[in-house]
């Protein structure tokens, strides 16, 4: 059952997402992008292996998310930690 305070949450991420530029992104991109982010705070980057298995991104298939990674680095939303294959950060 859905509530009334789901639905307003719901509004206010929409919102919010919209005043950073994200509501252009697929919500497959949006959870990679959240992911990455999540993965950025806690360990400093976000190494693929650690994505994969994100809460966010742990039922989206490997090619789903290696695309999504693809996009945002083309949209300048994420880019890659250093030379190395594997780690992002949001810019």
């Amino acid at each position: 059952m859905i509530n009334n305070s789901l639905i307003e949450l719901k509004k206010l991420l929409t919102s919010m997402e919209e005043d950073f530029g994200l509501n252009q992104l697929s919500e497959v991109e949006k959870n990679v992008l959240y992911a990455v982010k999540d993965l950025e705070k806690e360990y400093g980057t976000a190494k693929t292996g650690n994505l994969l298995s994100h809460e966010f991104t742990s039922k989206m298939s490997r090619i789903s998310v290696f695309r999504s990674l693809k996009t945002l680095e083309k949209l300048q939303k994420i880019k890659r930690k250093s030379s190395k294959r594997g780690e992002y950060i949001v810019t």
